[in-house]
C-alpha cells in the first residue's frame, strides 16, 4: 500500500471570493481532498450460458441443468461467493410473426478476495459457460480503512487553506462552522454483454487457468466546509 506524496495527494481549491459574516468574520467556502493508491484485493466475475431450442420447456431444462452444474462446481470453492444473475427467455419469430423457437440467457456472479481460487473456478465453469467479464477493485473493508486514514489529511489541507487566506487578510483565528466528508469511489469498468441474438457455442474442452494481475485503485476522500476567519 502506497500513499502519494502530500503535494500530489492533497488537492485543494480556494474560491475567488469570501463572504463577510455579521460578526465581522470572513466566511470561506473551501474544499480539499486526500488520496491513496491501494492494491485491488477483490475480484468480481460474471459468466453466462445462452442457447436456442424449438421448445421453451426443453430450453429451460437445459439452462437450469447448466446453472445447477455451475452451483455444484462452485461449492468446492468456499472462498468464492456464488450468486445468480439475470435469467431471460424470449421467442424467435419468422417473417410472418410466427414463433419458430426460443432463446434463453442466464448469468451467474462470482465474488472473492482469493484470486487463485476464483481463476480456477472460472476456468472450470468456462468448459460450459462463457465469461462475460472480470473486474478488480478494492474491498469495502480496505476502502473504509484507507478513508479513515485520509480524513485527517484532507481536513488538515482544508485548514491550511484557511490559514493561508487568513494570513493574506491579516486574520489569524479560524473556526470550521460546517464540514461534509465524502468519498470518490473508483468506478468499475462495465462488462460487455453478448448480443441477445447469439447463442452460446457448445463447450467442454479443458480451459487453462489464467494468472490474474489485479492492479491498483486510487481511493480519494473529499471534504467541503465553511470556515470563519477573524
Amino acid at each position: 500500500m502506497r500513499t502519494t506524496l502530500p503535494a500530489l495527494a492533497l488537492l485543494c481549491t480556494l474560491p475567488l471570493a469570501a463572504v463577510a459574516a455579521d460578526n465581522g468574520a470572513t466566511v470561506l467556502n473551501l474544499s480539499a481532498s486526500a488520496s491513496q493508491e491501494l492494491a485491488n484485493d477483490e475480484v468480481n466475475a460474471s459468466l453466462y450460458v445462452q442457447d436456442r431450442l424449438p421448445q421453451a420447456g426443453a430450453l429451460a431444462d437445459r439452462i437450469n441443468k447448466l446453472l445447477n452444474r455451475a452451483r455444484q462446481d462452485a461449492e468446492g470453492f468456499r472462498k468464492v461467493t456464488f450468486s445468480s444473475g439475470s435469467y431471460n427467455t424470449w421467442p424467435d419469430y419468422d417473417k410472418n410473426g410466427k414463433i419458430t423457437g426460443w432463446q434463453a440467457r442466464a448469468e451467474i456472479k462470482l465474488k472473492s478476495q482469493d484470486f487463485t481460487d476464483t481463476a480456477e473456478l472460472i476456468a472450470r465453469l468456462q468448459k460450459y459457460m462463457a465469461l462475460e467479464g472480470v473486474q478488480f477493485g478494492v474491498s469495502e473493508q480496505s476502502r473504509r480503512q484507507a478513508e479513515a486514514q485520509l480524513i485527517p489529511q484532507a481536513i488538515a489541507a482544508l485548514q491550511a487553506q484557511a490559514a493561508a487566506a487568513g494570513k493574506a487578510l491579516g486574520k489569524t483565528q479560524q473556526h470550521v462552522s460546517e464540514l461534509s466528508i465524502g468519498s470518490a469511489q473508483p468506478g468499475y469498468p462495465m462488462m460487455m454483454r453478448a448480443k441477445a441474438s447469439m447463442a452460446a457455442a457448445p463447450m467442454e474442452a479443458d480451459v487453462a487457468t489464467t494468472n490474474f494481475q489485479p492492479g491498483n485503485s486510487l481511493i480519494q476522500l473529499n471534504v467541503n466546509g465553511k470556515v470563519e476567519i477573524r
